[in-house]
């Protein structure tokens, strides 16, 4: 006789009654948290709030950092000769930030006044003529007789906002010197988009005559507001006692916000900081606290479910069988990407294993030769031989060195095959012509494969006539995206290793970082390698 603790009726009682308990409970508590929501939303409001200024005054500050700097070199400065002697230290102190590239100084000495303006295009800075609205605004400042030592002004100048903001000094020999920053407020919103892209809300500035300063629709940049911004008439302040909030809806946005106002006063600049903060992406933090609820109300169908399924001992049959047949796929499938895991690794030790097989060929042969070398040098010229061993030193040093990922980069290759190089010139002397490079300075901080200058320079060496009469031409040239290594071709007749197993080396390197592929081949009368670059992001 089965006992009635083990009979479905009882059980979907109990399923019954701990559902009921279960349900008692949420709903009490999403009472209670319905009566919080919205003293919460606007508290997690106010903390996105928060960092989103934070964020946008850090960035604010970070601009006008080269203009500090500038001003705290100030008291070095006593003329104009010292000025012109700092002039370049000036220029490149107040473009310091990446975004800030125009600038501009004016002296005013003996009635005569010189005007100079600074542009920057990546780490090139290059002089230019003062603008008409720049010289026009430095010119009133020069006149005025404000003793302020920084100011700025606002002016709408091709089809942009621009924003003037200098800092203005008098000098022991009585000349005036004036210098700073113009600001294009529409590029420099391009910037403020992209910073803190994670962040839930949106910010715009505006002056106190009402102008937008910035604003994530651009074409609103230097236009009125329909209302002047007043932070505290008709809101409520924070605990600062100068920020307040309101709720409105937002003209970019179209959906309700929390909005905050706070004062903005930036190198004499009086503005007002506005940021936007959704209620959706309030309500997401809100709802968090939400979820406890519905995980009672999960639980208690578990219990329910799991109470039926004791009861039921044919659908926990079927129940078990479905699990093993899921367990079964996901096992397949978790062999499957540990397979495609394995195929990767062992693409890429196949590539380490031809290094080293390179490094293991490179070094008995090459270092018996240079020994031999060594040995003539010694008696004949010891000044050379010093640096010989100097030079060899440096050579087996780099190859014991392991490269990380199997990159280096170019300008390590080329410090590297040039003191290889060296070696070989002192064995062959003139019949191996001296080795021509020209790298350029982008392709220098690129990456090609370890040691694969080397390998190129070995395998010309290798395969062709070098002789007084027929002496041998390397070359290794930027161009493009990647660099040629060219020699003149005479091949060899008794090249006994044809393994090829430095270009195997290189070519299972490229595959490895990418769909990038190596080149070589005849032209003409020459050999012709190219190394593309590897962009370091492609290194696992």
């Amino acid at each position: 006789m089965k006992l009635a603790i083990y009979s479905s009726r009882y059980f979907i009682g109990i399923g019954i009654f701990i559902f009921l308990c279960f349900t008692l409970i949420g709903l009490f508590m999403t009472g209670k948290f319905n009566s919080r929501t919205e003293q919460i939303s606007i508290d997690m409001a106010t903390k996105v709030y928060q960092l989103k200024s934070s964020v946008v005054r850090n960035e604010f500050n970070g601009f006008m950092r080269g203009l500090n700097n500038s001003e705290a070199i100030m008291n070095r400065i006593a003329s104009t000769s010292d000025f012109n002697s700092l002039e370049q230290v000036v220029g490149s102190l107040l473009l310091s930030h990446p975004k800030m590239n125009y600038g501009w100084y004016a002296i005013a000495h003996n009635g005569d006044t010189t005007f100079k303006a600074i542009s920057k295009t990546g780490n090139i800075f290059k002089q230019k003529r003062v603008l008409e609205y720049q010289r026009s605004w430095i010119k009133s400042e020069m006149a005025s007789k404000d003793t302020t030592l920084r100011s700025g002004k606002l002016i709408n100048e091709d089809d942009s906002l621009h924003w003037l903001v200098g800092s203005k000094h008098k000098l022991a020999d009585s000349s005036v010197l004036i210098f700073g920053l113009d600001i294009n407020l529409k590029q420099l919103q391009h910037y403020l988009w992209s910073v803190d892209t994670t962040g839930r809300a949106y910010a715009f500035i505006a002056s106190k005559e009402g102008y937008y300063i910035t604003n994530p629709e651009e074409k609103l940049i230097g236009t009125k507001m329909s209302e002047p911004v007043t932070p505290l008439t008709g809101k409520t302040v924070l605990g600062d006692s100068i920020s307040s909030y309101e709720t409105v809806t937002s003209d970019y946005l179209k959906i309700p916000v929390v909005r905050y106002y706070t004062p903005l006063n930036i190198s004499g600049m009086s503005w007002v900081m506005v940021v936007d903060t959704p209620f959706l992406a309030v309500d997401e933090d809100v709802k968090v606290i939400e979820k406890y609820v519905l995980f009672m109300f999960i639980s208690s169908a578990f219990i329910i479910l799991l109470l039926i399924a004791w009861a039921q001992t044919k659908w926990q049959k079927e129940f078990m069988l479905r699990q093993q047949a899921e367990m079964n796929r996901k096992e397949l499938s978790m062999e499957k990407q540990a397979l495609s895991l394995i195929s990767e690794r062992q693409q890429k030790e196949n590539a380490i294993l031809q290094l080293d097989k390179l490094k293991e060929k490179v070094n008995p042969h090459f270092l018996f030769n240079s020994l031999s070398s060594l040995n003539g040098l010694i008696d004949e010229q010891p000044n050379l031989a010093k640096s010989f061993v100097v030079k060899l030193s440096r050579v087996y040093r780099y190859l014991l060195d392991p490269a990380p990922d199997g990159l280096a980069q170019v300008s390590q290759e080329v410090r590297f095959v040039t003191e290889y190089f060296f070696l070989l010139k002192i064995r062959f002397g003139d019949a191996l012509e001296p080795l021509d490079i020209h790298i350029s300075d982008a392709h220098a901080n690129g990456y090609v494969p370890f040691m694969s200058l080397q390998t190129l320079v070995e395998n010309a060496v290798k395969h062709n006539v070098v002789s007084k009469t027929n002496p041998l031409r390397i070359s290794i040239q930027s161009d493009a995206d990647g660099i040629w290594v060219v020699n003149n071709l005479q091949l060899r007749n008794d090249v006994k290793d044809s393994s090829k197993q430095g270009l195997d080396y290189l070519q299972q390197a490229y595959t490895h970082f990418g769909e990038l592929r190596l080149k070589h081949g005849i032209v003409g009368d020459e050999y012709r390698c190219f190394l593309p670059l590897i962009n370091i992001s492609f290194t696992p």
